[in-house]
């Protein structure tokens, strides 16, 4: 199994569905093989989208609003020669790609000062 150290999870907000989301970073991302309704395999990581139990968009603003985002993106690695690099990268980009979807983002990883 791959550094925990290396997750991350977008928190999200805007007028995506789940499938939506979905589909927006499979186009975005070429190497990305569905696996469930939920997720995919996107770069050696597993990419799920669960509804955020959380959710209130009267609560998702402020400095601490994303804790109240629609949705939660757990991407974790999948294997050993992922390193911190490639999953700034892949942050970035997926963060990229939910912007241009029209989607509000916040990252939370150990390594989210450098994004």
């Amino acid at each position: 199994m791959a550094d925990e150290t290396l997750q991350f999870i977008v928190m999200a907000e805007g007028d995506l569905s789940e499938p939506q989301l979905l589909n927006a970073i499979i186009a975005r991302f070429p190497d990305a093989r569905r696996v469930k309704a939920n997720s995919c395999d996107v770069r050696g990581n597993w990419l799920e989208i669960w509804e955020n139990e959380d959710a209130d968009p009267d609560l998702a603003v402020g400095e601490d609003g994303f804790l109240h985002y629609g949705w939660r993106i757990e991407v974790t690695p999948m294997n050993d020669e992922i390193n911190e690099g490639d999953q700034i990268a892949l942050a970035r980009e997926l963060t990229s790609c939910l912007w241009d979807a029209g989607m509000r983002t916040v990252v939370a990883a150990n390594f989210e000062d450098q994004l």
